[in-house]
């Protein structure tokens, strides 16, 4: 087993917060009492905090907020396609049923349990994302929207005991404008934020849904007690690779020599254990940015034509694009799958392939033709194809790119490449105001065409649509 590249200096085997302590003989009872304040945090300052608020089985509240009737009751929000669990309430999750589950799966247990089953209601869910995101902005005027159910509130020159009552204020805000339960984690990084919210989420009788860890006993409390894949940017095959290096908990990574954790792995982890130290390394928009964008659907019946095909691939592109322009970032490489159910009689087929763009574009168009190139390749007849996708990666936040040897570098017209931003930046405004304004192409025949799409258990569009509200008799 190969040993655990511990910073110099020495573990604390007895759990206890000195690193390099000196003799107790050697330190003045004015330095202890020092010490002891600076662990503590008292009368301490930060110059910058975050509260990570973290909105709490985000899909289910949303569910919830019309539906009373359904507290502390057991609730799936399943996939587009009613095919998978894609949100699950505590009372879900007590019952042991996983995330990504097939539905077919765990018929009986939802049948047993009574379970209540929701198709996934995209256009509620982003309603009230934005609601909880102005009211945030109300509150802090430096907020990061991270996700649709997370942001980062940025805090400046504030006591632990301010920053703590701001986050109970948050909490209590939320709850009282909006009615979706979150938790908020404080503390002078992001990673550290991210893992204290997931402590008050997971401890919300004791914590009240805020936990601060802006002082060292607090900090050290909260990585020894998670297993560092809990750590954010931390999945199963940097976790597997850790796990041989017997780093097993966020303290233990926390505590791993840099220079020899940038031999071995990358500069992504090294600021990962800096920031799980305390240190504010990480930009905004994420670790290191998002790495890729992917956007795929199971088709509610099984598709054989290459013409249905293309429209539903070019509705999944036109989706990535839109998000990717809300990165503010290009993309490079266009990858395209498709497959036929893993399940049931039949030939089988799964095929995936990537294509590199000469210049970086955010260009619905431009990644369109790309896609539907790809998927003229994969496509083969015969078969009954159940699911596609696009993943967009290689990302850059300037329209950068190495030249080609053998091409002349005036064939690129960087004069239309703007137009075509500028373009797709007024398509964005059109359909920001309401969804599916404007469609470009192929695309707007996938939302209307009912082979796509399978929503049996759809909740109404309680605010976005006064043909669904609820009617008083």
């Amino acid at each position: 087993m190969p040993p655990l590249p511990l910073a110099g200096g020495g573990a604390d085997s007895a759990g206890g917060l000195a690193y390099n302590a000196p003799m107790l003989t050697d330190i003045t009872e004015k330095e202890v009492q020092s010490e002891e304040e600076r662990l503590l945090g008292r009368g301490q300052r930060y110059a910058r905090v975050y509260l990570l608020t973290d909105c709490n089985n985000f899909f289910v509240s949303c569910e919830r907020l019309f539906r009373p009737d359904l507290e502390d009751r057991p609730v799936l929000v399943l996939s587009n396609n009613d095919g998978c669990v894609v949100a699950r309430s505590q009372e879900v999750r007590d019952l042991g049923v996983p995330m990504g589950v097939a539905v077919f799966k765990i018929r009986e247990l939802i049948e047993r349990h009574h379970i209540v089953c929701f198709s996934s209601n995209f256009n509620l869910y982003l309603d009230i994302s934005q609601r909880i995101m102005r009211t945030l902005e109300t509150l802090c005027e430096e907020v990061e929207i991270y996700s649709v159910d997370e942001a980062f509130l940025v805090l400046h020159d504030v006591s632990e005991e301010e920053a703590e009552e701001m986050a109970f204020k948050v909490r209590k805000t939320i709850a009282c404008h909006i009615g979706v339960p979150v938790s908020v984690g404080v503390a002078t990084s992001k990673t550290l934020a991210k893992l204290a919210s997931h402590h008050a989420k997971q401890h919300l009788s004791e914590t009240g849904g805020v936990y601060a860890v802006l002082n060292e006993v607090k900090r050290e409390r909260l990585l020894r007690d998670n297993p560092v894949s809990e750590v954010w940017g931390v999945g199963r095959k940097l976790r597997e690779r850790l796990n041989e290096l017997q780093i097993e908990t966020a303290y233990a990574l926390s505590r791993c020599d840099l220079k020899k954790m940038r031999r071995l792995f990358s500069i992504v982890l090294v600021n990962t254990i800096r920031e799980l130290n305390g240190e504010d390394v990480i930009e905004e928009g994420g670790t290191e940015g998002q790495a890729q964008i992917m956007w795929s659907r199971s088709f509610k019946e099984r598709i054989t034509a290459l013409s249905d095909l293309e429209v539903a691939l070019s509705s999944f592109t036109s989706e990535a694009a839109v998000r990717l322009r809300a990165l503010k970032r290009y993309c490079r490489r266009v990858t395209v799958y498709l497959r036929t159910s893993l399940y049931g009689e039949g030939p089988h087929y799964a095929a995936e392939d990537t294509v590199l763009l000469d210049v970086p574009v955010a260009d619905t168009r431009v990644l369109t033709q790309a896609a539907l190139k790809i998927l003229r390749r994969l496509y083969k007849p015969g078969f009954r194809y159940m699911k596609a996708g696009v993943i967009l990666t290689d990302f850059t936040a300037r329209r950068t790119f190495q030249g080609d040897l053998f091409r002349d570098s005036g064939e690129v017209d960087l004069k239309r490449l703007e137009e075509g931003d500028a373009l797709m930046a007024l398509l964005d405004k059109l359909n920001a105001r309401e969804r599916g304004t404007v469609y470009l192409g192929l695309a707007g025949a996938y939302a209307g065409d009912k082979r796509f799409t399978h929503k049996k258990q759809l909740s109404r569009a309680y605010t976005t649509s006064f043909e669904e509200l609820p009617v008083l008799m």
